[in-house]
């Protein structure tokens, strides 16, 4: 099985994130507590993106748990988080299931995406060809074959994007956002492309367009940080949108995602962070956990884990 971003209630940042942007992390807390949406902060964390080093979920209880060792992080090695230790520390997370699976692999490249036909759904994942590179001993048929098996699901396509070397991390959550499944029963995604050489952009859309209806982002100007409004927060109750700043840029953004999302009508926000993506690289996605766990929705906290002293001597690095 697959569960996207739509069907989940629980939203899990790094106890850093609470630490270092205690401001712009109350601006969301209040939002999620309009939906009465269980938020925290995890203790044990070595870096703000809990979206890639977290596993990802399977089923409701159930997680798959990739090996998180990034190559951009081997010069140091201190900002990779033990997933196992925070599993071990967290109550909240020790209660679920895990299968660990012998893949290198960040969550952030990892976008999920439903379809229907005659037989019923058709699940998707969307990454870039990074994966391949960093599990470079096996073929591809092997990583896919591992994927497919993890995920319990025979009917999962993976969809590879190419990878573009000016992007050390190859994430897709900022290049491609489920959107749902159109009349034709396939998936609708809305992408960012503009910011890419020709060539990468054409080449991947070329490889979503075999599988997806593509809806472009469509704005007036693009920032280098255009790519941050791909990289919204999800739940089934609400969409927040990062904003960066442009005024124009922004309300149009907005204006899109309303389009697309009728059934989230005023239930979009959008929640000011330019600084905060500057300083960091990564935007709402990136520093989320989000988790469908109906027994655990309304918890007020996940851990506590924002009075761990130790994490409050950590630098920030870039995502």
């Amino acid at each position: 099985m697959i569960i996207t971003e739509n069907e989940k209630e629980k939203v899990v940042f790094s106890n850093l994130f609470a630490i270092d942007y205690p401001k712009l992390y109350e601006k969301l807390g209040e939002i999620l507590c309009k939906y009465h949406s269980g938020y925290g902060a995890l203790c044990h964390t070595q870096d703000y993106w809990v979206r890639d080093y977290m596993p990802v979920q399977v089923e409701e209880g159930l997680f798959v748990k990739f090996i998180y060792t990034p190559d951009y992080l081997q010069a140091e090695k201190r900002y990779i988080t033990n997933v196992d230790a925070v599993i071990a520390k967290n109550p909240f997370v020790r209660d679920y299931t895990f299968i660990d699976i012998p893949l290198v692999v960040d969550g952030g490249n990892m976008v999920f995406c439903k379809g229907l036909d005659n037989n019923g759904e058709v699940h998707y994942v969307v990454m870039t060809e990074k994966v391949l590179v960093e599990n470079a001993k096996l073929e591809r048929s092997q990583i896919e074959s591992i994927i497919v098996n993890a995920f319990q699901e025979p009917r999962l396509n993976i969809v590879w994007l190419p990878w573009d070397k000016e992007d050390v991390f190859g994430h897709t959550d900022g290049i491609v956002r489920y959107v749902g499944i159109n009349g034709e029963g396939k998936p609708k995604v809305l992408v960012n492309l503009e910011l890419y050489d020709d060539d990468i952009a054409d080449a991947m859309y070329m490889a979503l367009s075999r599988h997806f209806e593509v809806v472009e982002l469509h704005l007036d100007s693009y920032d280098e940080l255009s790519w941050a409004y791909i990289n919204s927060l999800q739940t089934k109750d609400f969409i927040i949108i990062p904003g960066i700043g442009d005024a124009i840029t922004d309300a149009q953004a907005v204006a899109q995602y309303n389009q697309l999302y009728p059934k989230y009508r005023d239930h979009i926000h959008q929640v000011q962070m330019r600084d905060f993506v500057l300083a960091n690289g990564g935007a709402l996605n990136c520093c989320t956990w989000t988790v469908c766990d109906r027994s655990k929705v309304g918890a007020p906290s996940v851990s506590g884990g924002v009075e761990n002293g130790e994490s409050q001597q950590l630098e920030c690095i870039n995502h």
